[in-house]
């Protein structure tokens, strides 16, 4: 498995391998290949991004997308997109990108990650499984138009 650092012409594969990942159980989302590139490439645009992808012979089997911010004295990185193949969860490869990012990202001086997922979900069991815990200060507030 080899892990690196994105590159812009990962973009296209990255936003087919990601819509194919969304569009599955659990999430059964309605990714296109025009947004799934839109979003990939609005994630890729935003200052100070780092997106890295894992794969083999077999293409991709995983990406993560984020970019840090300053707060304070502090960087924090916001992982705006994490996904693995379906047919290659289980095998430590989301494990293993999310231990490269945070060793990257700490390389980086980075202090803390945040993250978004659905509660409940293998997402939120993966990502307690790395580390991560639901903040006991922050939560996400939405307005719908």
């Amino acid at each position: 498995m080899n892990i690196r650092e994105s590159t812009p012409a990962d973009l296209a594969a990255c936003a087919w391998f990601f819509a194919e990942v969304f569009n599955a159980a659990p999430w059964d989302e309605n990714w296109t290949e025009e947004s799934s590139l839109q979003r990939l490439s609005d994630c890729a645009a935003t200052p100070n991004f780092l997106g890295m992808v894992a794969g083999d012979d077999a293409g991709i089997a995983a990406l993560a997308f984020g970019y840090w911010q300053r707060y304070q004295e502090e960087k924090h990185y916001y992982l705006l997109e994490f996904c693995v193949a379906n047919d290659r969860q289980g095998e430590g490869i989301g494990t293993r990108l999310i231990e490269a990012l945070h060793a990257r990202l700490q390389n980086d001086g980075v202090h803390r990650i945040y993250t978004l997922t659905a509660r409940e979900t293998p997402a939120q069991d993966f990502y307690e499984k790395a580390g991560f815990y639901v903040s006991p200060k922050m939560i996400l507030m939405a307005r719908r138009y």
